[in-house]
């Protein structure tokens, strides 16, 4: 494999990562603050969520396994 292919993949593997980064980071922030919103939280959240396309999915997959407790990446089954 050439050195530029090898820059190219680690450059896409930079930028994977960040984006689970952030994801995780804005599934724990609303996960957070969700006793503060009160009963109007889930429309907060899917709000939050939706201002972040590119984040949404996996930032909802973590934020479900927040609330049901799994939230720590030791306990993931994956």
């Amino acid at each position: 494999m050439t050195a530029e292919k090898r820059a190219e993949i680690e450059a896409h593997k930079a930028e994977c990562l960040e984006r689970y980064r952030a994801a995780i980071e804005l599934a724990c922030s609303i996960y957070s603050q969700r006793r503060d919103k009160g009963n109007g939280w889930c429309m907060w959240a899917e709000r939050e969520l939706a201002a972040r396309p590119e984040l949404e999915q996996e930032a909802r997959a973590k934020l479900n396994r927040l609330m049901k407790g799994q939230g720590s990446e030791s306990s993931r089954s994956n």
